[in-house]
């Protein structure tokens, strides 16, 4: 089977909002009898938690911007430099707690069994409040993992520690040396980069593959969750107008008052403005109930 392409069904309207409903009220009576509910969710899940969206003008890292840094060109040029910045970001995500909205979302996931969850994210902290891992789906990957450059020789969680730790006690917060930079343990000629998906490269067929087939099943999906991100890059726009077509209604969750995008949202839909972390307990309160304080 081939990696569907969406990208045909990418509406070419602008961003929509005039007729929206602004009720959570409204959205607790639908959520109550839906059955199939997919969720995107984006940096400003994580944002309550204190982690950065790398967003606007502010979104820099030493006068860096992301897509500076996060490319295999980037690596290849700098190595020490990209290992640097993502030092900073494991280093956040680490002390990070996850919020209330990562809880909610893990308890309508145990408690939905028709909800599945798609994570731009790779900060990990869905992961920390158990979030059924059969039940999402980490689309850039985890921060935590580590891979070789040139045989892809793959560290999960654990043992990418005895990686990264040494490197954080090398760079003592300020910068690691290209000396410093870690070869693979397999072929010990490629060097170690973080095993998540930079500008450029292309996201894993067999995940876009596994999303594909769930979109496609029966009954078709009635709810569509978009969390903290605008959604303006393939395949996240895409993902949206896919659900639309299968009759989804669409709730957006986002901090932002006016955002630019593709969602295109009508009468029946829901933009629900507000900080995540107490927006989404809310909207799922009469299917999860009251989340521990």
């Amino acid at each position: 089977m081939s990696v569907p392409d969406y990208s045909a069904v990418v509406s070419a309207t602008g961003f929509l909002r005039p007729r929206a409903s602004r009720s959570i009220a409204s959205f607790q009576e639908h959520i109550v009898t839906s059955h199939r509910i997919l969720a995107l969710l984006g940096a400003g899940l994580s944002a309550p938690s204190g982690l950065p969206t790398f967003r606007g003008a502010g979104g820099l890292w030493r006068t860096y911007g992301v897509k500076q840094l996060a490319t295999p060109a980037a690596f290849k040029e700098d190595p020490a430099l990209v290992w640097t910045f993502f030092l900073d970001r494991i280093k956040a995500a680490r002390e990070a707690t996850p919020n209330k909205a990562h809880d909610a979302l893990a308890e309508l996931a145990r408690r939905k069994d028709g909800f599945l969850t798609i994570s731009m994210n790779i900060d990990g902290l869905s992961g920390r409040v158990n979030h059924p891992p059969s039940r999402i789906y980490y689309l850039h990957g985890n921060l935590f993992d580590v891979k070789c450059s040139r045989c892809n020789i793959f560290l999960r969680d654990t043992d990418a520690k005895a990686v990264t730790e040494p490197l954080h006690r090398l760079s003592g917060g300020i910068s690691i040396q290209a000396l410093n930079v870690p070869h693979c343990p397999s072929c010990e000629v490629g060097l170690l980069r973080p095993a998540v998906f930079w500008f450029t490269e292309a996201l894993d067929s067999n995940t876009l593959r596994s999303i594909h087939s769930w979109i496609e099943e029966k009954p078709s999906i009635d709810t569509m969750l978009v969390i903290g991100t605008s959604a303006e890059v393939y395949p996240a726009t895409a993902y949206i107008e896919a659900a639309r077509k299968k009759g989804a209604r669409v709730a957006v969750v986002n901090i932002e008052q006016e955002d630019p995008g593709l969602f295109a949202l009508e009468e029946q839909d829901w933009y629900l403005q507000g900080d995540a972390a107490q927006v989404i307990p809310e909207m799922l309160k009469p299917v999860i109930g009251e989340l521990p304080s």
